[in-house]
């Protein structure tokens, strides 16, 4: 356990204490133009890819919307970008 100074707590991500996975905090916390790369090792649902979980956030956020790319190499995974 360490003591954090908010200076070090602004350099980390947070969500409240509830059922989130990191990619959905993450893709709350894009702003337009922001782009983010999942990795096939990061993405834990066995039923759905990214672009699933983008659709659900833009139907719950009216004006956001997200494009999801399949990226092959060097790193596979899918790109997110946050356009509006």
């Amino acid at each position: 356990m360490k003591a954090l100074t908010p200076e070090e707590k602004a350099t980390f991500t947070t969500s409240p204490l509830q059922k989130q996975s990191p990619v959905r905090v993450m893709l709350m916390n894009m702003k337009p133009g922001d782009i983010m790369l999942i990795e096939v090792h990061e993405w834990k649902w066995k039923s759905a890819t990214p672009g699933y979980l983008c659709r659900r956030v833009e139907e719950k956020k009216p004006g956001w919307k997200f494009i999801c790319e399949n990226a092959f190499a060097p790193q596979k995974g899918w790109i997110v970008t946050r356009v509006k």
